[in-house]
């Protein structure tokens, strides 16, 4: 008799459902409770635009990952004919296996990023920004009575150095979703693999959604819009006003976008206000750490780029000091613990690799 496509299907995507379970119960959770958040608060985007944002990114990140392979080859393979090379290496990387391998996760991330985006939305309607003050004062009281921007506006101020934080700063967004998607089809690298995901999602669930909502804050771009009395940010958001005069700052557009989201009550980006903890800097701490596993170049890249979004993010006006460093801690510490999860537990979280075409260059 013969075996249906879809039951042929079914039983080869089996062992990567099976490695991927664990990951699937934490995207469920975190979705269940998105949802629940959004009937108590009667918040969040309408059916239509999650859809949408579902669909775009499962098409989002596989184009970054594959933007960021071609930028490597150009820059260190340089084959002759470009196009011919990268449709050569594709067609071997890309087998089957790993396309079936990838699946479940690419769509758990889907799924996750929509649930992600409903509950930063709703962060200001379940604890309205309440830390701004406390946090501004810790980062005083952490730093011997100077506030970190001063500092960094010493350093970086001129407007050229601000525009290359600034760069830096909007490069992270490409560079997150290239690592995760190509970790995303690295069977073979499947420990590693498995730890950055699990490690990915915890951290922007339990830092990116439950400790914003309990430390919430908007952050010093928007300290004097939120709190009465004097703002120890006007100098700073002053200074760079004039940097960008000389050369312009998407940082000021996005922050200004934001707010007027925030007052129309329309913030359905999973960009919505939030400043502790700094989920950029956060992220780019896995990012490093995951380099490290990979190659010595690799970790000393991330590991500096992870220093310049953490320098950016307070001389940008974004972050208090503090919530990068919570960040970091926070990153690190999961990080650990899938490690030791994936290792103490083997039959938890899976890390053998699955069987996977050839090998790309890198």
């Amino acid at each position: 008799m013969t075996t249906s496509a879809p039951a042929t299907l079914l039983r080869e995507l089996a062992p990567a459902l099976r490695a991927h379970r664990w990951l699937a119960l934490a995207v469920a959770v975190h979705a269940l409770a998105a949802a629940a958040i959004r009937i108590r608060y009667h918040s969040g985007a309408g059916l239509g635009t999650l859809l949408a944002g579902y669909a775009s990114s499962l098409l989002v990140g596989p184009l970054f990952a594959l933007a960021g392979y071609a930028l490597y080859v150009m820059l260190f393979i340089r084959p002759r004919l470009l196009l011919r090379h990268l449709g050569q290496q594709l067609r071997g990387y890309l087998s089957r296996e790993r396309v079936l391998f990838a699946l479940p996760a690419m769509l758990l991330l889907s799924l996750f990023a929509g649930s992600f985006t409903e509950l930063k939305a709703a962060v200001p309607l379940i604890q309205p920004f309440a830390l701004d003050r406390r946090l501004a004062e810790l980062d005083l009281a952490l730093h011997g009575g100077v506030a970190p921007w001063v500092w960094l506006q010493a350093a970086f101020g001129h407007p050229l150095l601000t525009a290359a934080l600034n760069l830096a700063y909007h490069l992270w967004f490409f560079i997150m979703f290239a690592l995760t998607y190509w970790l995303v089809f690295s069977s073979e690298r499947a420990a590693l693999r498995m730890q950055f995901l699990f490690s990915f999602v915890l951290t922007w669930a339990l830092l990116g959604n439950v400790l914003a909502v309990l430390m919430s804050s908007a952050g010093p771009c928007y300290y004097g819009l939120v709190l009465d009395g004097a703002n120890p940010y006007a100098a700073q958001m002053q200074a760079l006003h004039l940097a960008d005069r000389e050369v312009p700052l998407l940082a000021l557009r996005v922050q200004e976008m934001l707010w007027q989201d925030y007052r129309n009550g329309s913030a359905i980006s999973g960009m919505a206000i939030s400043a502790m903890p700094s989920m950029h800097v956060a992220s780019s701490v896995l990012m490093a750490l995951a380099g490290w596993r990979l190659n010595r170049a690799a970790g000393m890249a991330l590991t500096a780029f992870a220093l310049l979004i953490m320098i950016g993010s307070v001389h940008l006006g974004w972050h208090y000091a503090v919530d990068g460093y919570v960040g970091a801690i926070g990153a690190a510490l999961l990080w650990k613990l899938t490690g030791w999860l994936q290792h103490g537990l083997p039959r938890q979280i899976p890390g053998r690799a699955l069987p996977a075409g050839r090998p790309h260059h890198g």
